[in-house]
């Protein structure tokens, strides 16, 4: 009695074009998902900047009320006032920022780092909109809108 000899068989076409069908789906979720971490990562770096801008702009209004000088007490709406009267989101930054001329010593040292300060100065250029390198790449922005009687000033996250 004679043995069956196996057979040698390989890959037949279909099969191979289902095998690179599937690595091709499987390498293009795995593309998304890497893209999708990178602007998840910038969302959350956005997220702690406007954090940081919010709590800056918190100490700012309570440095504001006694000044550093006279020793006087500012109500709110005082200091609400003179928050509103800058017009645009700039020149509402620009009070958190180092002013190494300034006569109080708050404004002197600012309200945000150098390093931070300088970080949104580089991206937010010829426009109304803070930026950041991570804002940029989440595709969002921040703004200080006009203060609100009975709130506190707020730093909004924008989408572009």
């Amino acid at each position: 009695m004679r043995t069956p000899t196996p057979s040698k068989r390989g890959f037949t076409f279909v099969e191979a074009v289902f095998t690179i069908a599937i690595i091709g789906i499987m390498s293009a979720l795995a593309v998304s998902a890497i893209s999708n971490g990178a602007r998840d990562a910038n969302r959350v770096v956005a997220r702690q900047q406007q954090a940081a801008l919010q709590e800056a702009l918190h100490v700012w209004v309570m440095a504001q009320t006694r000044n550093a000088t006279t020793g006087q007490v500012q109500g709110l709406g005082s200091i609400r006032a003179t928050y509103n009267a800058l017009a645009t989101t700039s020149a509402r930054f620009n009070l958190l920022l180092p002013n190494p001329s300034a006569v109080d010593v708050n404004a002197r040292s600012g309200f945000l780092d150098q390093t931070t300060a300088d970080h949104f100065l580089e991206y937010t250029t010829g426009t109304d909109r803070l930026k950041t390198a991570a804002l940029s790449g989440a595709k969002q922005h921040l703004t200080l809108p006009a203060w609100q009687d009975g709130d506190l000033p707020r730093v909004e996250l924008v989408n572009d």
